[in-house]
């Protein structure tokens, strides 16, 4: 009974701004909401519409795009809600990293009934009541009023970004950095890398790590452009003869580059 009472009192009071998830017991602020275009989550050549809910401010660069977005929830760095548009219908997930388990479903019709317009999406989200996901409970509410973005794709490397790619410093770094990686030198990789990373490599679980690690690096990686602005730089890289593609992303500490993350996808 007092549950019951407990749940009903807390649905009640999560429609004020700013939204609110809340996952096994902690409730998150969801203090930024954005729209944006982009692949299918299983049909990739379909374009769908996602609004996100999150606990933090995102750049145009993040929030446009859907990999930045698992890969900052991964990392503990972001906490909050997709809501993806499909058919009539929608799938959630929830972004995080504080429990083990992906927390994700769908509803169809869309319970919410949001409206699409061209270029905006509004509407209100919110759960009728707490529910759970095995032992987890959660919860989610917000409104919506976001422009709906579209990732901006930089454009191919051309043979030019290629050449000069190769007096890069940055490029140069991490050309280093794939040498020493694939030596299996320790000492010179905690050099290479972030200090959190660094933090990682220093453990006696390390060099079992290391072997996966070198197993999933591409092969005969190819640095197609670099782009160094201040103290960060962004590396367009290929691998496998083409076949895969990706992106590292430099920084520069002291007078070092090291390497601060690594995308790939295949073409």
């Amino acid at each position: 009974m007092l549950r019951t009472l407990l749940l009903s009192t807390l649905a009640a009071a999560l429609t004020a701004a700013p939204g609110t998830l809340v996952l096994g017991g902690k409730s998150y602020a969801l203090t930024h909401v954005y729209a944006r275009k982009g692949p299918n989550a299983f049909e990739p050549k379909k374009i769908s519409t996602y609004v996100l809910a999150a606990d933090r401010e995102l750049s145009p660069a993040e929030r446009t795009d859907g990999d930045a977005i698992r890969e900052l929830a991964w990392e503990g760095k972001l906490n909050g809600i997709e809501i993806e548009l499909t058919d009539g219908g929608i799938s959630w997930s929830i972004k995080t990293n504080q429990i083990k388990a992906s927390m994700s479903g769908s509803q169809t019709p869309d319970p919410y009934k949001l409206t699409v317009a061209a270029d905006r999406i509004t509407g209100t989200v919110k759960m009728e009541k707490p529910e759970k996901l095995g032992e987890t409970e959660y919860f989610f509410a917000f409104d919506i009023d976001a422009p709906i973005e579209v990732k901006v794709e930089p454009p191919p490397p051309t043979a030019a970004d290629k050449a000069a790619a190769q007096n890069a410093a940055s490029a140069k770094a991490y050309k280093a950095y794939l040498a020493v990686l694939m030596k299996g030198d320790k000492a010179a990789l905690m050099k290479a890398v972030d200090p959190e990373k660094a933090k990682m490599i220093d453990t006696p679980e390390f060099p079992q790590m290391l072997k996966f690690i070198q197993s999933m690096q591409p092969k005969n990686i190819q640095i197609l452009r670099a782009s160094e602005a201040g103290g960060t730089a962004e590396l367009a890289v290929s691998g496998n003869a083409g076949a895969d593609v990706g992106t590292v992303k430099m920084q520069k500490i002291g007078d070092a580059w090291v390497v601060m993350k690594e995308s790939w996808k295949s073409r």
